[in-house]
Parts: C-alpha cells; sequence; structure tokens
C-alpha cells in the first residue's frame, strides 16, 4: 500500500495533473485532460472506515476518509458503475456496471483481479455473503447469480418474476445483509415484491405506494424494509409478514436514496430538496437534519460503526451523526454533461450539466473560472460569441439571456416566457442568433440589440415544422452564415436562407426526433442524427441524401465535423465516439473513454482538440491526431 500512494503522490505532482480538482489518473489513450471526476452512482465505506469508494461514470475513486483526499482511481472505461460492495475483511472490491458485467479489484492496489460476465442487463446490486465466499449479484431484468468469489465462478443463476403479471418492469432493487433475500420494486403498480434468493421463490408483495418508488433498503438484521418514492414519502415495513408498520411524516420531496445504520435504530435518507436526514427507525421521529449540498442527494452509506454518514450529489460530504456536524467534504464530481462549447480562442470551456448553473474554466489549467446562473433555474443549452466574449442561453424558464463570461454578469435578456427548451447557434460574424424550443419555432434575433428579426414556425405550415414539435438540440448555421438548419420533432430538416428568410430545402428520411446537425466547413454537406440511430449526409445544395452511416447497436447523440472537413465525428449513447470519412463514409477508428452517452462535440478552432462531454460527468480532451 505504500508503494501504490507513493506512486499516486508521484503522479499527483507531475505536469499531467492539470488542476488538483481533477487528478489526471487513468486517461484513456488519445486523452490530454479530463475535467470532472464523474457523475456519483454509489459510495460505501471500507470495512475499517478508512476508505470510501466512489462508483462513478469513469470507474471507482477511493479517498481517505480522515483527510477527505483521493487516492486513487481505479479506472474501468466499460461503463457506469452502478454499484459497489466491499467483501468481510476489506480485501475485495466489487463494482457492478452498466456493461453488464461484475469486476472484482483488490481493495489495497487497485489491481483487477477478475470480471464476472453472465448478465444480459446492466448490474443493479452487488453484494457478498456474511463470510465472503459468495458474491450475489442481480441485473435490471431481476436475474440472480451467484459467485464463488475466491474464483469467479458462477455457482448458479435465477430468474425471478411474479407468474400473471405481463406488465411487471423492475425499477430498482436491494438485498438483505446475508443476500438471501432480495426486494424489487415495479412499475406500473408500484408494489414491492420479495424473494428468495436461494430457490427463486417469491415470497410476499408489499402493496401501498401510490406513487413511483426510487429506493429500497433493508434494515441490518433482515426484519424492517424502507421504500422510498418521489411522491408520497418513506414507507416501512415488517419483512416477515408484509405488514405495513410506517409512514414517514415528510412527503415534499422525493427520496433518491436511503440506508440503515449498522445496528439499524437510525434511518438515513437523501432528498430531491438537497438535503438529507436522519430518522429514528422504530418510531419514524425526525432526529436531525444535514444540509449543504447543492443538487439532490443521490446515495449514501454509514461507517462500520455508525457514528458517521457519508452522503453525495456533486459533493461527497462526511456527517457526524450523533450531532450532524460537517466532518469533511470531497469535491470535483460533476453531473452528467449535457453541453459544452469552447471559446474562439480555445482558452475557455463551458459546460451545463442539470440542476446546475453553467461552469466557465480555463482550458490550460482545468481550473474552475466562475459559473453563470439564472435568476430561476439552471441554464440548459448556451453558445459563444465569435468574439468569445459573450455566451447566450437559456434556462428551464425559458428566457434567452446574454452573458459577459469574463465578469459573469447578465447583459441582456432577449425574451422571456418561451414556449419551451430553447437551443442557440451564432452566426460566424457574431451579428445574428438562432434560436429554436418545444414550440416547433425557429427565430433570428440580432445579437447587438436584442431584436426579433425574423421567425419561422407553424403558421406557415408550407415551410415550417409541424406544430408542437420540438426543435431541441438541433440547430446550426453554416460557416459563412448564409444558411442555418433546425432539426425538429417531425423527423425533418429544413435548411432555411438567413438573409430573406426562404425556406431552401427539407430533409426527410430519418425515422425519429432530430437529435443533432452540423454544416460541414465549406457548408456543402450537413450531418444530422437522430433517434432512430442513423447517422445522414446531406448536399445541402440540392437537399438529397448522401449517405447513411450507422455504428453497430448505438444511438448517436451528438455530430461534428473536423475543421478540415475530411472527418465526420459522431458521439454515442453507449459512450464511444467515431470517426468517419466524410468523402466515402468510411469507418476511420473509435475513441473509447466515456463511460456513458456522449451528448456534445466541439473542436478547438486550431482543430488540434477534440473536446466531449458525457452524461458520464467529465469532459474530455482528446488528440485525434494518435
Amino acid at each position: 500500500m505504500r508503494i501504490l500512494l507513493t506512486l499516486l503522490l508521484l503522479i499527483a505532482l507531475s505536469p499531467l495533473n492539470a488542476s488538483q480538482e481533477f487528478p489526471q489518473w487513468g486517461l484513456p489513450d488519445g486523452v490530454t485532460m479530463r475535467l470532472g471526476k464523474g457523475k456519483i452512482n454509489q459510495i460505501e465505506y471500507s470495512p475499517d472506515g478508512t476508505r470510501l469508494a466512489v462508483g462513478t461514470g469513469i470507474g471507482i475513486w477511493i479517498y481517505d476518509t480522515m483527510t477527505s483526499q483521493d487516492v486513487a482511481l481505479f479506472a474501468a472505461h466499460a461503463g457506469d458503475i452502478r454499484c459497489l460492495a466491499y467483501n468481510p475483511d476489506g480485501s475485495v472490491l466489487a463494482s457492478g456496471s452498466s456493461n453488464k458485467t461484475v469486476r472484482l479489484w483488490d481493495a489495497s492496489t487497485g489491481a483487477h483481479l477478475g470480471t464476472l460476465k453472465g448478465h444480459t442487463a446492466s448490474i443493479r446490486s452487488v453484494s457478498f455473503s456474511r463470510d465472503g465466499a459468495t458474491l450475489a449479484s442481480v441485473d435490471h431484468d431481476i436475474s440472480v447469480r451467484l459467485w464463488d468469489a475466491v474464483t469467479g465462478e458462477q455457482k448458479r443463476s435465477l430468474e425471478l418474476r411474479l407468474q400473471g403479471d405481463q406488465a411487471f418492469s423492475v425499477g430498482g432493487i436491494a438485498f438483505n445483509m446475508d443476500s438471501s433475500v432480495l426486494a424489487a420494486w415495479s412499475y406500473p403498480n408500484y408494489n414491492i415484491a420479495l424473494w428468495d434468493t436461494s430457490t427463486g421463490t417469491h415470497l410476499r408483495t408489499l402493496e401501498g405506494h401510490t406513487e413511483h418508488l426510487s429506493s429500497v433498503a433493508f434494515s441490518p438484521d433482515g426484519s424492517m424494509l424502507a421504500s422510498a418514492s418521489w411522491r408520497d414519502g418513506v414507507h416501512l415495513w415488517d419483512v416477515a409478514t408484509g405488514n405495513h408498520l410506517r409512514q414517514l411524516e415528510d412527503w415534499e420531496s422525493g427520496v433518491p436514496c436511503m440506508g440503515f445504520s449498522p445496528d439499524g435504530s437510525t434511518l438515513a435518507c437523501g432528498y430531491s430538496d438537497n438535503s438529507a436526514r436522519l430518522w429514528d427507525a422504530a418510531t419514524g421521529e425526525l432526529l436531525r437534519t444535514l444540509l449543504g449540498h447543492q443538487d439532490w442527494v443521490a446515495a449514501l452509506t454509514f461507517n462500520p460503526d455508525g457514528s458517521r454518514l457519508a452522503s453525495a450529489a456533486t459533493t461527497i460530504r462526511l456527517w457526524k451523526t450523533a450531532t450532524g456536524a460537517r466532518l469533511g467534504i470531497m469535491s470535483g464530481h460533476l453531473e452528467s454533461i449535457h453541453s459544452v462549447a469552447l471559446s474562439p480562442d480555445g482558452n475557455m470551456l463551458a459546460s451545463a450539466s442539470p440542476r446546475a448553473p453553467i461552469r466557465v474554466w480555463d482550458t490550460a489549467t482545468g481550473a474552475y473560472k466562475l459559473s453563470l446562473e439564472s435568476d430561476w433555474s439552471p441554464l440548459s443549452h448556451f453558445t459563444f460569441s465569435p468574439g468569445g466574449q459573450t455566451l447566450v442561453g437559456g434556462d428551464d424558464y425559458h428566457t434567452i439571456s446574454l452573458w459577459n463570461v469574463m465578469t459573469g454578469t447578465k447583459v441582456r435578456t432577449l425574451v422571456e416566457d418561451v414556449e419551451d427548451d430553447v437551443i442557440f447557434a451564432f452566426s460566424s460574424d457574431g451579428s445574428t442568433i438562432a434560436s429554436g424550443d418545444g414550440d416547433s419555432s425557429a427565430t433570428l434575433w440580432d445579437a447587438n440589440t436584442g431584436a426579433k428579426l425574423r421567425m419561422f414556425n407553424w403558421e406557415t405550415p408550407e415551410v415550417g415544422h409541424i406544430t408542437y414539435r420540438p426543435i431541441r438540440s438541433s440547430l446550426a448555421f453554416s460557416v459563412n452564415g448564409r444558411m442555418f438548419a433546425s432539426g425538429s420533432g417531425d423527423y425533418t430538416i429544413r435548411l432555411w436562407d438567413v438573409a430573406t428568410g426562404a425556406p431552401l430545402h427539407t430533409l426527410e428520411g430519418h425515422a425519429s426526433d432530430i437529435v443533432s446537425v452540423a454544416f460541414s466547413p465549406t457548408g456543402d454537406m450537413l450531418a444530422s442524427t437522430s433517434g432512430d440511430r442513423a447517422l445522414r449526409l446531406w448536399d445541402t445544395k440540392t437537399g438529397a441524401s448522401r449517405q447513411t452511416l450507422e455504428a453497430p447497436g448505438t444511438g448517436v447523440m451528438s455530430v461534428i465535423f473536423t475543421p478540415d472537413g475530411s472527418t465526420v465525428i459522431s458521439g454515442c449513447s453507449d459512450g464511444n465516439i467515431h470517426l468517419w470519412e466524410a468523402g466515402t463514409g468510411a469507418h476511420r477508428r473509435t475513441l473509447k473513454g466515456h463511460g456513458g452517452s456522449v451528448n456534445s462535440l466541439v473542436f478547438s478552432s486550431d482543430g488540434g482538440t477534440l473536446v466531449s462531454g458525457s452524461d458520464d460527468g467529465t469532459v474530455l480532451f482528446w488528440d485525434i491526431s494518435r
């Protein structure tokens, strides 16, 4: 362990470490820098309480719980880490992933011990038996597999289903302490089913929730089950009889996660109002409320003796459970990255996440510079002006505003209360802004005065998109600023003449909502992606389809051309980035490194760096010349 920590210290002090907040450990091939440590999915204390394992979109971060410092990253690059479990002596850490596998790690060194394969859906829970000899895992389809924790061999497999319930779909699951009983909640009926994992026998069904469930948790002795809903609160049940014991008197916020203290006396709940609360499990009395998170609490866990609680949102906070005093904080984790934008000089990067302000970063150091916050809600879409001093953004309350990115102050508001979420594009000379919204409308604005120049919508059906089919994430100007393209939920892309507002072409062929569009540098070609998983290339002069490219088995979420126009790059829902020959459509290569959907792609102005933002909570900088 001492050798490992010495090595990690040397890495942390090397020039590769662009910022102290975002250690550059375990970078994928071709990546030069990473912003963010990944979206947090699960946290787990080691049995001795000295380490906290954090499962994220890019791997497992290990923190020292005394110093709150990160000490290692077990990099997976093979899907989102959804669940974690230490074996009883703390020597092995198991992780379940969205890529349908369970991995075993040496908890001290981070060495990969083995991969357990056989599941056919994303792993939802892993649990060691009390003697550490058996590992139980379950996937989203309620397929339970029991493994020899030493050899990795599968002992048995169970498919758990309720007879006669054709509509049964799994929302989530939990094991009891020795993995002998599994609880799974279903939808749309909101019931909880209990199974004996040794035989696959259905034990009983707990009925009483009236809204969609979010979490279930067993007490340590297995006698009690807690279940939580987004709208009808937390319920406690007797596992042996199925009787409803009580409902906690707090129904105002959703409860994404729960956990019992090791002695079973306290139930900790994480809430969508950004708080964590501790309850007396026997009486239902509220003991204390823990405040400080800036986002809803997505995961929590007690240390082995119950004296501390760790709660995770975009930060991880350690609390003293007896008093509620904050003991430490671990930062650097981001939510899903929905959009990224580079300033024209490449010195700044802006990133957007749900329920968080737009973050502006220094790309040379990876340092966080400032945040842009709207009056009512986070900015959901944005873009830089060609001069790089201004950013236009829209929030969930449908306000379009201009911001000075050097000071973080709002310059002006273009419009308030548009119909739905808005997206933007600047013309190349910075004089015009195009916006699209959920009411099938596209609008041109004067960037200097804020005046509305022209609107294209359903009132002119012979040229516009179909009524109430949104233009949400697919809008682009040609490089010369003479055309702009709008992609809609009506499955079509419209090309428009910016100067006159005249329709040029309607591009038809996709079989689902348009997700993303991008012009080639010369403007003679347009790339588009759709929910139909196809990447299409179009001739903008004629409106004819040139080619259809398909990345195997995955949806295409974002698209961009290289600055020289020779290559089309697509970001996919499985985390992969594909490079295609623009002229022939030939597949060149695949970039692997994200653990979640690649939602946004941008290039530096010199074409040397590709930047990608992902659901895994990271932004990656790629050198695609490698």
